[in-house]
């Protein structure tokens, strides 16, 4: 949690360092004492909230909160304007007009300022959470319209080629040169695929399932993907409620995740899939884009060399990766990302470099006779 504080007195500065240290002793604090050295601060540090003060010499409160919201690397920091001074209401609608989020008079309780601090932090993170949603339903739609089109061409490409290379005897010279435009035409097609998947336009055949067994009986199949140096857990609840699924789709997923946590355990590790039941309430599935209900809480664990925080926003982006050229098409993970979506579920990702990694995937539970999956 990152915080600044812009004022030009010394003394407030260090009131409020205070109060932060005793009741946020995990913020961390910069100050300016200035509008312009506040500005600064905050487009090359990031902050997640500003504490802001509006009588200030030169630069004014009211002309860095305009500045600040005129920015694009800074618009989206919650501002706090803290003040001393009497303002009337038409001077706080002006600082409200202008971009402030929150509008404080002195004097005021530690506590009434914490709660306000971790009040804009909410909001930050449903703010953050939207755009990244709207971020990947955006190229989504762009991506499914492209691989609709492209998978006709590839159609009539694999084809022809096809019928040249069934009509050309293997001691042709051009017999290798077919080959390899049909086996290419296969691996685009597979692309064309995998963003069907991602933008949620690939037809869907759900039945009703168990995921303990489902994921069980691929168990098998994981093991010889992640190889002999991982070793690999399964925890299930053998109470699972029954949800509504593609089973081949879900195979899909767990591969891929498979893959993906081999590879980050280049040398060896564990990898630990378990399968339980999960009521959300409110509070737990707001975060998460769902509704308050019963899900199906799958999670997919490694102890692999985990993601750099910088990384974590962008590892369901379309052709996103950070492995070397070649080693990777960077669908992997956008394909899981279609696949939840597809089934109405979601899921989050917690990494600490060096440590590991965890999915958490929440699929909606289902002990009735029929449920209706989106599909196009």
């Amino acid at each position: 949690m990152k915080i600044l504080a812009i004022d030009d007195s010394n003394v407030n500065l260090l009131v409020m360092k205070g109060t932060l240290e005793k009741h946020l002793p995990d913020a961390r604090l910069k100050t300016a004492c200035s509008g312009k050295e506040g500005l600064e601060l905050a487009r090359s540090w990031q902050p997640d909230t500003i504490l802001l003060d509006l009588q200030m010499p030169e630069m004014d409160g009211y002309e860095t909160i305009r500045l600040l919201k005129q920015n694009s690397l800074t618009s989206y920091i919650p501002i706090i304007v803290i003040t001393a001074a009497d303002v009337d209401s038409r001077n706080r609608v002006r600082a409200l007009d202008l971009g402030a989020d929150a509008f404080l008079q002195k004097p005021i309780s530690s506590h009434e300022l914490v709660a306000h601090i971790k009040v804009m932090l909410r909001i930050k993170k449903a703010e953050e959470r939207l755009r990244h949603s709207q971020k990947l339903e955006a190229i989504g739609i762009l991506a499914g319209g492209v691989a609709h089109d492209f998978n006709n061409i590839l159609t009539i490409i694999s084809g022809y080629s096809t019928m040249l290379l069934m009509q050309t005897p293997s001691d042709n010279p051009q017999h290798e040169s077919l080959q390899m435009i049909v086996d290419a035409a296969k691996r685009a097609t597979s692309l064309t695929q995998s963003l069907l998947t991602f933008s949620r336009k690939q037809e869907v055949t759900p039945s009703k399932a168990e995921l303990c067994s489902l994921v069980s009986s691929f168990e098998k199949f994981i093991r010889r993907i992640i190889g002999d140096n991982i070793t690999l857990s399964f925890v299930c609840d053998q109470h699972t409620i029954p949800a509504t699924v593609d089973r081949s789709m879900i195979e899909q997923m767990l591969m891929n995740l498979a893959i993906n946590a081999r590879d980050a355990m280049p040398v060896g590790g564990q990898l630990t899939i378990t399968t339980s039941n999960a009521l959300l309430e409110n509070k737990t599935a707001e975060p998460l884009g769902l509704s308050p209900g019963s899900y199906i809480h799958l999670t997919v664990s490694d102890t692999g060399c985990g993601i750099p925080k910088d990384v974590l926003p962008k590892i369901f982006d379309p052709f996103f990766t950070t492995k070397e050229i070649g080693k990777g098409s960077g669908l992997g993970l956008s394909m899981v990302y279609g696949i939840i979506k597809q089934h109405g579920g979601a899921i989050s990702v917690e990494s600490t470099p060096g440590t590991g990694t965890t999915f958490s995937i929440y699929l909606p539970a289902n002990d009735t006779p029929e449920t209706v999956l989106e599909s196009c």
